[in-house]
């Protein structure tokens, strides 16, 4: 070994300074960028694991999630918005969520990964098309119909785990 290895950080604080935060920068440096906006709706969901089982030893499947279960919890109170960065991360990686048959789970308000979307701006659209200053950006549409803006959010969470941590 030559020093000059890197491996995964060990903390949730460095897993913040070395994937959340970079992967927000880039995507609030390009907020048109669909894949920027799902990376850093996904980084940010995981910080809930990682904080989870910082300084625990791996253990069963129960234990550990009921660790993120109260994580996540926690971090619902203090950030209701980090719902719905849940919600678009599971539905990036499962594509469509399933529907609760029970009340007490709350119905997802980003229940498939095609609710998330970009709008083309005038130097991304083809001739013809997207209208001078037209924002560009990535949006989710709710089950109600309405469009809210990605990265609002994603700020927002961000500066709720630095906080946090």
């Amino acid at each position: 070994m030559l020093g000059l290895e890197k491996s995964m950080p060990s903390s949730a604080k460095d897993f913040l300074t070395l994937m959340v935060e970079p992967t927000v920068a880039e995507f609030a440096q390009s907020p048109h960028d669909l894949r920027r906006g799902l990376l850093a709706a996904i980084v940010l969901n995981h910080m809930a694991d990682h904080l989870a089982q910082e300084g625990q030893p791996p253990t069963d499947r129960s234990t550990m999630n009921q660790r993120l279960d109260a994580v996540r919890n926690e971090m619902l109170e203090i950030c209701p918005g980090f719902q719905f960065i849940q919600d678009i991360a599971d539905a990036a990686k499962h594509a469509k969520l399933f529907v609760p048959k029970s009340p007490s789970k709350p119905v997802r308000e980003v229940p498939t990964s095609d609710r998330v979307t970009t709008t083309l701006g005038l130097f991304h659209a083809s001739f013809g098309e997207g209208g001078f200053a037209e924002a560009a950006e990535v949006f989710v549409t709710l089950n109600d119909g309405t469009t809210k803006p990605l990265l609002p959010a994603v700020k927002l969470v961000l500066e709720t785990w630095r906080t946090k941590l």
